[in-house]
């Protein structure tokens, strides 16, 4: 699959942008935000692309950057929630306000956003309350929650784990990884 494009802007709109690479056409969906990245036709773009598959349809949502594309992929990663509605969020709330909305529990703030209903908004809380992105924690602590979540445990078990150590600074990789097992084996 495609995981990113760069080429020339064709045209663009604030929900779509076409990409002309190596003398294809890429007809690429994008958030708002991305719109105001895009420059004028004629002029180069790089976009994080994802390829996604329907009964009916391929389509390709591009991205300004990393943060963006993962967002997209944790949406839409939750059950009856497709790339419409992450497209609608992403469009609507920066990364870190959609993780504030989501872990305060904000239904309503959520169902403010157009294509996002009230069972989508509690669907969407309920499978990612407590799920907190790895930019919030620095380098080395995102590098634990991932080892932590490739043995098996789940994001909250993880993230639990790695507060609850003490002088995480002052520790090593390795020695915090160590200490986050240590705590959840104790937990079990």
């Amino acid at each position: 699959m495609l995981a990113f494009l760069e080429g020339i802007v064709v045209d663009k709109s604030p929900s779509e942008v076409l990409v002309n690479v190596s003398g294809m056409g890429f007809s690429v969906q994008i958030p708002f935000d991305t719109f105001r990245f895009i420059p004028e036709a004629g002029k180069k773009v790089f976009l994080w692309v994802y390829t996604y598959i329907g009964e009916k349809e391929i389509k390709l949502f591009g991205f300004k950057d990393r943060e963006q594309l993962d967002l997209f992929k944790t949406i839409i990663s939750i059950p009856k929630v497709g790339p419409n509605v992450a497209l609608s969020i992403i469009s609507h709330l920066s990364h870190e306000r959609f993780f504030e909305i989501v872990d305060s529990g904000d239904i309503s703030a959520l169902k403010a956003i157009p294509k996002v209903g009230e069972k989508t908004a509690k669907r969407i809380i309920s499978e990612l309350k407590g799920v907190i992105p790895s930019k919030t924690f620095s380098s080395k602590e995102g590098d634990v929650l991932s080892a932590l979540k490739s043995l098996g445990y789940t994001d909250e078990e993880a993230v639990k784990a790695l507060r609850m150590v003490e002088n995480k600074e002052s520790l090593s990789e390795d020695e915090l990884l160590k200490e986050c097992l240590k705590i959840l084996g104790d937990m079990k």
